[in-house]
């Protein structure tokens, strides 16, 4: 890791793991597959990690966060580059710790180790946090074999590791020096959490304070950044907008002329951030409801999503609008 602008708490680093991670998550959950994806892998290749690794595929796919999970462990042992360390230090931890961190920390232990105990305390776990999947049964395997997931997990991340993975990373270090140096001008003008918010397009509501910050720029990620904190801030990023093509953009112009999505994004411009229950309570509308639609905008990028404790609150990500506004806008002018 290099230090940023000689700060003794601020960092810059690639993650072989959290671009593998991204992938694997892209070719799960049936993401659109960026050119530079297809470069590495051919169509045959992508097949046959889906059907090789279609207990892994369905876990991720019951997760809330689509297997952004799989990376909480990142701040805790600091290994963004060696698969193997990463796997000994994840599988070495105990069942209830595995789970405090694979769930962000918000459940408390006990809780944990009381599912772990039966099924019947497994069933009252799962209504009282209904958020943590989609499925029961995706559930119940995972907490009865967690060490299943993680095999198979660490398995493909090293079958996606492959020479054309290699080849393409190595081609990118100049362009990763490049950033670098971008982010390091950023810093001689701002804070680390300023320098964090403004990547993110958010104000933050949980805002540390933080022993070390970690900037990870990753070519891969779907969307615009993910944050992971605790006693440190992992930020992962993608280090410019990519060009919205016409069906990204008729994509989006679809999710947004919906009349509820519409209402909340004109209530999160004037409010943000509000958390599921305050949205359903403004549109009078039920908190399932609300869950579908706040999914719609962000797939299309323009909310930001931050759980504190165990509540999710959303914000507008006016990075992600801007970026939509202005690409919109050059391609009406082609027509």
């Amino acid at each position: 890791m290099k230090n940023i602008d000689n700060r003794s708490n601020c960092f810059f680093t690639q993650s072989i793991l959290a671009d593998l991670v991204f992938i694997l998550m892209r070719i799960f959950n049936g993401e659109d597959r960026t050119e530079k994806l297809k470069e590495i892998y051919d169509e045959e290749y992508i097949n046959d990690i889906q059907n090789n690794y279609r207990y892994l595929g369905e876990i991720i796919s019951s997760l809330p966060n689509k297997g952004y999970e799989l990376l909480e462990f990142l701040l805790l042992n600091k290994q963004f580059n060696s698969i193997e360390e990463y796997k000994n230090n994840v599988l070495s931890m105990e069942k209830v710790d595995f789970f405090f961190i694979f769930y962000g920390q918000f459940i408390d232990s006990k809780s944990i180790n009381l599912a772990l105990e039966n099924e019947e305390n497994l069933k009252k776990f799962y209504s009282k946090y209904n958020n943590i999947s989609q499925s029961y049964i995706a559930l119940k395997s995972l907490f009865a074999d967690r060490e299943l997931l993680m095999e198979e997990f660490f398995s493909c991340l090293n079958a996606l590791y492959n020479n054309g993975f290699k080849s393409y990373y190595e081609e990118q270090l100049d362009d990763i020096q490049d950033i670098y140096q971008k982010i390091e001008d950023v810093f001689k003008l701002n804070d680390p959490l300023e320098v964090s918010q403004s990547i993110m397009g958010k104000t933050f509501k949980n805002r540390g304070p933080y022993e070390n910050f970690i900037f990870i720029p990753s070519f891969f990620i779907n969307g615009r950044s993910v944050r992971f904190f605790g006693k440190d801030q992992i930020l992962i990023y993608s280090p410019s907008f990519k060009s919205l093509t016409k069906n990204d953009l008729t994509k989006i112009l679809k999710i947004i002329s919906d009349d509820t999505r519409f209402e909340i994004i004109g209530l999160l411009s004037k409010n943000n951030p509000m958390n599921g229950k305050e949205l359903s309570i403004a549109l009078t509308l039920t908190t399932p409801t609300i869950s579908h639609h706040i999914e719609q905008l962000k797939e299309a990028g323009f909310i930001n999503e931050e759980r504190i404790k165990n509540s999710k609150y959303y914000s507008i990500n006016p990075n992600s609008v801007n970026n939509f506004m202005k690409c919109l806008s050059e391609k009406l002018k082609t027509i």
